[in-house]
């Protein structure tokens, strides 16, 4: 039986390994796989986000492989969860399937953070946008304040050239991150809301240069440079929370970063706190961190402990007592024996549980992403109807029906229900994790609205955690010695 099954095992390894995706990639997410409890566990980090719709793209293509149980997007911090059953070579074809949607794909490891760079290519775009717009208002106001016969049919197209000349240019490149987006799920057959958005601003802009081409009055450059900086505004606060929210979620990761001094063959080396096994011995000076879960081997001294436990008075500890990783040790030496690596500490439990909360489905969360699923072929339905019902039923000029057309693509877009209700759940989640307070279920927010009594166990709890100095009487030589302890030490 046991030589039957590592057989079928072998087998479907081998059937991976000849995939064109997996020989092209060359088990390039292969190292990054973690095996517990018998099932592949892989964070990679996705760049290309921009909506509800991409979420939903990536998670039910992920979702529809064999041996997937769990296919996870955090829009906050770009990351993709997976966790199947099987071989730990489908990886590669996880990452490719993600890849092949227009997503940039790499192991959570080695990723850059990118959102502050796109926040500034952002603000770019809108300064630029609002400084066109700004201008094109001026001309604008002399063209719909008057009509051609006061003001000349020359006049009337200069103005409309004049703003051509300033539009057309802003649009080419204030519109990039929705053409961008636009560009690359179109090649893979797909839409998301930038879609529609990218329609709206080349149809209104082709048809106003048509316009002026010709001599017409229908020139809208205007309608279109506006509706492009408002666009860029709600998108740059967007990428400006979800940056915040990325803050959030790797600030506590950083305590499990690092390097930790050990002990070994009689002498000491610095390494990489990642790199600890259990067994290790490390030796942890007064200051430093305790890099994951220990038990002290020899020394006493004091504890912060205020990221595990919220308890602003440090603890004391001895010989055979266990310390959490990401502690502070703060009056003295301690030797320590490793009990498990930083990835499996208590600190990154805790991160893992706000990741889940983060990542869970809220009924608000759920009804926005039904919303973006249909919200492409509903709304270019409608827009193509509206096109089509003014022209021929409704007896008005093709302009007007198209400028009709591209209204009903701007006004009915989602983005606000898309976008806004997770991100607000995970800025939610992260401000309430700066304050001690871990959110482990998605809906937890939600239900919290019927709770009419709150129990606290201890007075502790409703301490802020900081002390600090109310009064200070005595002679100037009594606070200069104050001042001077506290200058060489940081105890509450």
């Amino acid at each position: 039986m046991e030589k039957s099954a590592l057989s079928n095992q072998k087998t479907s390894c081998c059937e991976v390994n000849k995939g064109a995706d997996v020989q092209k990639s060359g088990g390039k997410f292969l190292p990054f796989v973690q095996q517990k409890d018998g099932k592949n566990h892989l964070m990679l980090h996705v760049d290309g986000i921009h909506c509800a719709r991409c979420i939903w793209a990536i998670e039910s293509n992920l979702q529809k492989q064999q041996g997937i149980e769990t296919a996870r997007v955090n829009m906050s911090t770009s990351r993709l969860t997976l966790v199947w059953t099987g071989c730990p070579k489908k990886a590669d074809n996880f990452a490719q399937i993600v890849a092949s949607l227009g997503y940039s794909v790499t192991p959570l490891m080695e990723a850059t953070p990118t959102k502050s760079s796109e926040a500034t290519q952002l603000q770019w775009a809108m300064a630029i946008a609002g400084f066109a717009m700004g201008n094109i208002m001026l001309l604008s106001v002399t063209l719909w304040s008057s009509d051609i016969n006061v003001m000349g049919f020359a006049t009337r197209e200069l103005l409309h050239w004049v703003s051509a000349l300033i539009a057309l240019p802003t649009i080419a490149y204030a519109g990039r991150p929705f053409f961008r987006s636009a560009y690359k799920v179109l090649k893979q057959g797909r839409t998301n809301m930038d879609v529609p958005i990218s329609l709206a601003l080349l149809l209104a802009s082709g048809m106003s240069l048509f316009e002026t081409m010709n001599g017409g009055e229908h020139a809208y450059f205007d309608s279109a440079v506006m509706l492009l900086f408002f666009l860029l505004v709600g998108r740059w606060l967007d990428a400006k929370a979800r940056g915040k929210a990325h803050q959030h979620a790797t600030e506590l990761l950083e305590l499990l970063q690092g390097t930790a001094t050990l002990i070994k063959d009689g002498g000491q080396q610095t390494v990489l706190i990642k790199d600890l096994q259990a067994g290790d011995l490390v030796l942890v000076a007064a200051g430093e961190k305790i890099p994951s879960d220990s038990e002290v081997v020899s020394g006493r001294s004091e504890v912060d402990t205020s990221a595990i436990t919220g308890e602003s008075a440090p603890r004391l500890y001895r010989e055979g007592e266990k310390v959490f990783g990401g502690t502070i040790n703060m009056s003295a030496p301690l030797t320590c024996r490793i009990l498990q690596a930083s990835e499996d500490s208590t600190l990154a439990e805790v991160v893992r549980l706000m990741e889940q909360a983060e990542q869970g489905r809220a009924q608000y969360v759920r009804l926005a992403d039904k919303a973006a699923r249909l919200y492409t072929p509903v709304v270019h339905t409608l827009a193509a109807l509206a096109f089509l019902g003014w022209l021929f039923i409704g007896g008005i000029g093709w302009q007007d029906a198209l400028l009709i057309a591209i209204t009903t693509l701007i006004i009915t877009c989602p983005c606000a229900l898309g976008l806004a209700v997770p991100v607000v759940q995970v800025l939610t989640v992260g401000w309430l994790m700066n304050r001690g307070i871990l959110v482990k279920s998605a809906d937890a927010l939600e239900k919290l609205n019927a709770v009419n009594t709150v129990v606290l166990d201890k007075t502790g709890t409703l301490t802020l955690g900081k002390p600090k100095v109310k009064t200070a009487e005595g002679s100037e030589h009594h606070l200069t010695l104050a001042a001077s302890l506290a200058d060489h030490s940081k105890h509450p």
